[in-house]
């Protein structure tokens, strides 16, 4: 099954996450399983573009020639990971995650630390279906009141399918 969203584009589905130093290994491996089953659909992904959980997600989804896009706080090309199809440098900083939720149709977030915590609220704020894997022990997640976000505490390969229906159901 390809997914199309409601304006028949195909879905851009955003992953946020810790980099390498600061995420741990059972995230980067279900992350990397993330990305194969997203690019089974037929999704693109966009990401910070940097190493740990953004690297283990596009790696998954080049495995099954997804296609893979970096929106970087950059303002030059270049400082992306190697499964990155598409860079996207928006000279932000820190507001480039303004331009990764507005541009994706749903998120992933996969713990990480303030950034990933700061990503999360924007994306609550704006109201883009959004999903939790993981821990996340800086955000109380019992305290979120909303129908598009859930949150998966285990990293298992039935929360990854769980993840994934949850946002076919809020895009479709």
């Amino acid at each position: 099954m390809k997914l199309k969203t409601l304006h028949k584009s195909k879905p851009i589905i955003g992953i946020i996450g810790g980099n390498t130093h600061n995420t741990n290994t059972q995230a980067l491996t279900v992350a990397e399983k993330t990305g194969e089953k997203l690019a089974q659909l037929g999704t693109a992904i966009a990401c910070g573009g940097e190493d740990g959980i953004m690297e283990s997600v596009c790696k998954g989804a080049k495995k099954y020639g997804g296609t893979t896009i970096a929106i970087t706080k950059s303002n030059k090309k270049g400082f992306a990971n190697k499964f990155i199809d598409y860079e996207i440098p928006t000279s932000l900083d820190l507001a480039f995650m303004n331009v990764l939720a507005w541009s994706s149709d749903a998120i992933i977030a996969f713990d990480g630390r303030f950034g990933t915590m700061c990503e999360i609220g924007l994306i609550l704020d704006i109201g883009r279906p959004l999903v939790l894997i993981g821990k996340h022990e800086l955000i109380n997640s019992e305290k979120i009141n909303t129908d598009k976000f859930i949150h998966f505490k285990e990293y298992t390969d039935e929360n990854i399918q769980k993840a994934i229906d949850f946002i076919i159901r809020n895009i479709s």
